[in-house]
């Protein structure tokens, strides 16, 4: 290309057609940031838009760099699956990968914006719904946790939008967990939709109540309470495990190592990888929780335990490193 006039966006493997993880250089990664929406190939769109998330994921771009690049294409993108899976990343980077400092500025952001996306979006349709779930998910202003309560109580109408009873729940939840609402809103829920999948909701809902009474009531059913089926373990382990309560739950992380053995002893195999998996403390950022599962690895436990909190320690480094990008890119 020696000679050739420089683009403004040079991608590799812009037709899918190879599996390969790839890189933008700078100019390339201003222009996406920038233009994505205006890229009309899909499949261009969708090399951009994995590339863009393995950047944030090795460290090589910021958490906020990532949300640029969401912010600015997600109002062009057609493909419901690449804004749902995308969405669902930009809440993970936030999650995971900003920095402390910067994680309230990223989830007003992405508040707003997805909310700007819901009302103007096709009445009825999946993208409606998809940021509809975004912006309630990622409601922390009293002004947004009014409007999700608005739109649960329904006196906050969005023509097409169907208030059904899986989004009756998920409005719910987010308010129980932002401590809005309390154990007798989950019982009328309940009430509402006294089915198993009501039940597991209901599980859930109470396990996230922000509260040390409640983590402890979730933490023994999780761990004490053999007679609770698979599903309701599940639910009830994630509600325990909320991104904005790690004061309630951070006291339960030398408890989770010390009853791991146990866990894997009596417990059945799916169980097990559940309360190992679920109760991982993966949102404490923190080189203390990677020493501490670094010396659980240490004393050799079963080969399959092992795997999971390798991996699991391994996705605490990433997001170290990640966050350290993002504390840095300001």
């Amino acid at each position: 290309l020696i000679g050739k006039a420089r683009a403004d966006l040079l991608l590799v493997n812009d037709g899918d057609l190879t599996f390969a993880k790839i890189r933008l250089d700078d100019a390339s990664w201003e222009t996406a940031t920038s233009h994505l929406g205006s890229v009309t190939d899909s499949l261009a769109r969708a090399v951009i838009w994995s590339a863009a998330w393995d950047m944030t994921r090795d460290a090589e771009a910021s958490t906020g760099g990532f949300l640029d690049v969401v912010l600015a294409g997600l109002d062009a993108e057609t493909d419901i699956g690449v804004v749902q899976g995308v969405l669902r990343q930009a809440r993970m980077a936030i999650d995971q990968f900003a920095a402390d400092a910067h994680r309230t500025e990223y989830l007003i952001r992405f508040s707003n914006r997805t909310l700007e996306l819901a009302k103007g979006a096709e009445p009825g349709s999946d993208r409606q719904l998809a940021f509809t779930r975004a912006f309630a998910g990622s409601a922390t202003t009293n002004e947004h946790l009014d409007l999700v309560e608005r739109l649960l109580d329904g006196t906050e109408q969005w023509d097409g939008l169907d208030v059904d009873t899986d989004l009756r729940w998920f409005l719910l939840h987010q308010l129980v967990s932002a401590g809005t609402r309390g154990a007798a809103a989950i019982d009328a829920e309940l009430a509402r939709d006294d089915t198993a999948t009501g039940r597991r909701q209901a599980a859930t809902a109470r396990a996230s109540v922000p509260t040390e009474a409640a983590k402890q009531a979730a933490w023994e059913a999780i761990m004490h309470d053999e007679s609770l089926p698979n599903a309701m373990l599940e639910a009830t382990i994630a509600g325990f495990t909320q991104r904005d309560q790690l004061h309630l739950t951070d006291p339960f992380i030398e408890a989770y190592f010390e009853a791991l053995p146990g866990v894997w002893e009596e417990r059945t195999m799916e169980i097990a990888q559940s309360i190992t998996m679920g109760l991982f403390p993966m949102f404490n950022v923190d080189q203390a929780v990677i020493d501490r599962a670094e010396r659980f690895l240490q004393s050799e436990p079963v080969p399959a335990l092992a795997r999971l909190i390798a991996e699991a320690r391994d996705g605490l480094v990433r997001a170290k490193r990640a966050r350290a990008m993002d504390a840095n890119s300001f």
